[in-house]
Parts: C-alpha cells; structure tokens; sequence
C-alpha cells in the first residue's frame, strides 16, 4: 500500500511527531510513505520520500494556497492508495480529492466543522474532547503514544543557579 502523509508545516510538532511514529509502525508492515510539506526542512530529511505541496497556513486568506494546490495534489493523489490529511489545515484539500481514499486526522478542539470535512473515508480525533466538537463527523478517537524513554538532551541555557527555570512541552503558535 502507498500512503500520501499530507502536513502543513515543516518542521515537527506533537502531529508530525505522532506521524512519523505511524510511518515507522506502517513502514514495518510493507507500506511505501511519502510526506508532504511546504518547504525542506526537518520532515523532507525524515528519511521518507518527500514531495513540497503547499496548503496555506493559518493566517488571513491562506486558504487560496490550498485551492491553488488542489489540482496538484488530486494528480499525486492519484499515485497512492491512501491520502492521510495530517491536520484540520490540510482538511481544505478534501473537496480536490473526491474518488481518493482519504483520512482527516483532526488534532484540535475546533469551533466549526467545515461541510467538505465529510467527504473524508476516516476521521480520527486526537481525544475524545476532540471528537465531540466534529458534529456530524463519524470521528474515531486515536491517542498518539507518549514516549516513555526519549533520549537525553542538554539545556539549551547556562546552569548558573539564577533566575526561575520554566518548563514548557509543545509548540506555541497562534
């Protein structure tokens, strides 16, 4: 099987961690993965074949970008048996992809559910909270594994006993 991994962003947060990890279980089981993103980055040297699909981001009009890639991204849908949408941002290629098998994995709490998102074969939810907000969507709740062993990392800042430490996991973005 080939799977299409769509992301709207290059460098990894908690979904494209919780992606990659699923690319390595997939990998494992014979599927052939490639990922998508705007730019190069950390997600184009992850190892897997990589293409650059823009989806437009958050900001005020981006959704254009996304239409503007529609016909793009239905003719390399076309090489792949699945097409994994990796956020509600790439959720706006859904309307392109009729015909294609596609999976919506939602990671955020949302005020609207857009009428295309129905047009998704499988919706996941990160939580259940999450999947309560998808009104109308069949959503399937999947809880990305925690990594109870991650690999050691030095303090980006000098230990010089001063001033408060504040900890912090995720990405800040608007």
């Amino acid at each position: 099987m080939k799977l299409l991994a769509v992301n709207a962003v290059d460098v990894p947060g908690g979904a494209e961690v919780g992606l990659l990890r699923l690319a390595e279980r997939l990998r494992a089981r014979d599927w052939e993965i490639t990922l998508t993103s705007p730019r190069e980055g950390p997600l184009s040297d992850a190892g897997y074949p990589w293409l650059r699909l823009d989806v437009g981001g958050l900001g005020h009009g981006e959704g254009a970008r996304a239409v503007g890639s529609w016909p793009r991204t239905l003719r390399l849908a076309q090489r792949f048996d699945v097409v994994y949408l990796n956020s509600t941002v790439c959720g706006r290629l859904l309307p392109a992809l009729r015909g294609t098998r596609s999976v919506l994995h939602v990671h955020d709490i949302v005020d609207r559910v857009p009428r295309h998102w129905a047009q998704a074969d499988v919706v996941l939810a990160d939580s259940q909270a999450v999947a309560d907000r998808l009104d109308g969507l069949e959503a399937h709740v999947v809880y990305c594994p925690i990594e109870l062993d991650p690999p050691a990392a030095e303090a980006p800042w000098q230990r010089n006993g001063t001033g408060p430490v504040i900890g912090y996991v995720g990405r800040i973005e608007p």
